[in-house]
Parts: C-alpha cells; structure tokens; sequence
C-alpha cells in the first residue's frame, strides 16, 4: 500500500509499504478521504520528521476483520482521532480524548491507503454524508462544537473568534449557525474570505486594525462578551483576554507551548473573567455533530484542496501556505 511519511525541513514523501493484517479487535480500514492537520505541520517543518504521517482526520471503509464485534467488513466509517481504553472514568464519560491510559492503537496515520486500528474508533457515517464531507466532523465541527458548547455561546452573545484556520472557521460557523454576531481575527486573506462565507459579521487584521479601538467600538465600549482563541499564538491569547468585557468568557482552542504573559489581577480577578481549554470532542456529541453536517451543507465550502496520495507534497505544501480551507489527501485517486 500506499503512505505518507513525514521526512521534516518542510518534506514528505509517498512510500510503499506491507498492507495491515487485522488481529482481534484490530481492523483495517480502507480510507477515502484523509484531511491534513495544523499539528502536523510540526514535524513537517521540523528537522528530523517523524516516523508515520500523523494523519487523524479520515473517513473510509472497514475493509477486513478478525474477530471484531463493533463493526464488520463494508461499514463506512469516520475515526476518531484519539485512542482511549474504554475503562477509566473519563472514557465512561464519553470524553475518550482525556483518557489517561490510552495505548497507541492506529498505524500508520491516515494519509494512506489502509490504517489499522481499534474498532472502538470506528465511529459510522451515514449514507447521506460524502466520505470527502465526514472528514469535517473531526476538527472543523466536532472540535469547534465542543468549545462553543463548553463555553455556553447563545444569543445574544458577541463572540470574538481569533484565528481563521480550519478550527476558527468551524468556530465561526457554529456561532452563525446559533444566531450570534462574530468578529473574527485573521491576518491572511485566503482564510478572511472564508470566514465571511462563513458568516463572520466582521473580520479584523491584527497587523493594520486598531482591535482594541475597534472593539470597544463595537461593543459600545463594555468589551466582548466571549472570545475563543484558536491562533495558538501569544499575541492571539492575549488580545482575546483584554478584549473581553467583565464578567466575560475565554475559551483556549488553538495550541501553543510557548509562555504568555498575564496579570491575573487584571486579567483575571477584577474581571471576574471565565476560562476554559477545551481540545477534542466528546464522543456523547457525535450525533449532534453529523446533525451539523446533515442540516448545514455551506460547510463543506471549507474543503478548498483535494490531492492524490502521491502528490502528498503539494497537500501539505498549499496547507503550511495558509491559503487554503482544509486539504485533503485522497489515497485512491488518479494524478491528473
């Protein structure tokens, strides 16, 4: 078969390698459709690369099974990004992605022809969602969908969404989606035209706007009353702390290691300000998420690329550009 692997300096490359056996509750799964990721441009632009691809954000087919009891050869299926055991309290709880004790049970990433992995992460798609449209129900819904919802966004709240990358595009689309008006931060062109598709009432340029002026303007001075970072910078965390109002709301969703600056005392204690993080979503909201997809098409306008495996360099490449929605790699499809 047929996989991407991650080679680091801003390379991948197709390989060949065995195709997966199924043993137990392990299955191969024959994958459609395969979206690239913002955590794995890390490796991509890192030195040394790493050994599989990284690829989570699949949809596919069970193609072969051994002794399986969750599903059976032909289901179509999406997968869930994070293993989990199935036994702790968090895993009970239907947020699998928390779990402690999680063994690595998928390999070898996504962006290939087969990946074997637990049947536990087989979750179906439904006839009436494309295999190229199930890829959004990971990070471009599920993720965004679990924030929103964490965070309480309703009508009339004025969200402020800082970052229009696939996440922060899900974000704002799911806040229009429940009536809320949304500002949105975004420093690339492509991704600000997307998020007016997207329904965003205005989009700011942190590099030529006055945000701070701009929103107490907007907020007839009182400041927002909930901001979700979805940047993973410094900069975007700490303007959606000193953008939102007293009492108000931050949600953390983009991922950065690198140290922020805060005063707890302003930022935090006279404010009485919220905060939360929130990663992945809770596979208890699975259903409500396909509902999104089944009801809400205008986000597949968020698929903007589609790529063969074997031109796996120029998918990853158009997504490090930033121009671009979400970029998919398609395992099967001809060159041309």
């Amino acid at each position: 078969m047929l996989t991407v692997k991650i080679l680091g300096n801003e390379k991948v490359k197709t390989i060949e390698m065995s195709d997966p056996e199924p043993e137990g509750n392990l299955v191969v799964v024959k994958i459609e459709a395969s979206a690239v990721c913002g955590s794995e441009l890390k490796a991509f632009r890192k030195d040394e690369g790493k050994d599989d691809n990284g690829g989570h954000e699949p949809t596919g087919i069970v193609w072969r099974t051994d002794t399986a009891k969750l599903v059976k050869e032909g289901d179509r299926v999406m997968l869930y990004a994070q293993s989990h055991c199935g036994r702790c309290r968090f895993c009970r709880s239907g947020n699998w992605h928390l779990c402690y004790s999680a063994s690595p049970k998928r390999s070898p990433g996504s962006h290939s022809q087969y990946v074997l992995l637990d049947e536990s992460l087989c979750l179906p798609l439904p006839e009436d969602i494309s295999f190229d449209a199930g890829t959004l129900i990971g990070d471009v819904i599920g993720t965004p969908y679990h924030a929103v919802k964490r965070i309480g966004v309703s009508c009339p709240d004025q969200v402020l969404v800082v970052g229009q990358g696939p996440v922060g595009l899900g974000i704002t689309f799911i806040c229009k989606m429940l009536g809320v008006w949304v500002v949105a931060l975004e420093i690339n062109e492509y991704r600000s035209r997307l998020s007016r598709k997207m329904g965003a009432d205005r989009v700011l340029n942190p590099r030529s706007d006055d945000i701070p002026g701009e929103i107490l303007e907007l907020t007839n001075g009182a400041g927002i009353d909930i901001a979700i970072d979805c940047s993973g910078s410094s900069e975007g965390e700490l303007m959606a702390l000193e953008s939102v109002k007293r009492t108000g709301k931050v949600a953390f969703v983009g991922e950065n290691n690198r140290d922020v600056t805060i005063r707890v005392s302003d930022h935090f204690i006279r404010k009485e300000l919220v905060a939360i993080g929130s990663w992945y979503f809770n596979a208890a909201e699975f259903e409500e998420i396909v509902s999104i997809l089944q009801n809400h098409r205008q986000i597949e306008e968020l698929i903007t690329h589609e790529f063969p495996i074997s031109q796996a360099q120029a998918a990853f490449d158009t997504f490090a550009s930033g121009d671009s929605g979400k970029v998919l790699i398609k395992p099967w499809a001809e060159e041309g």
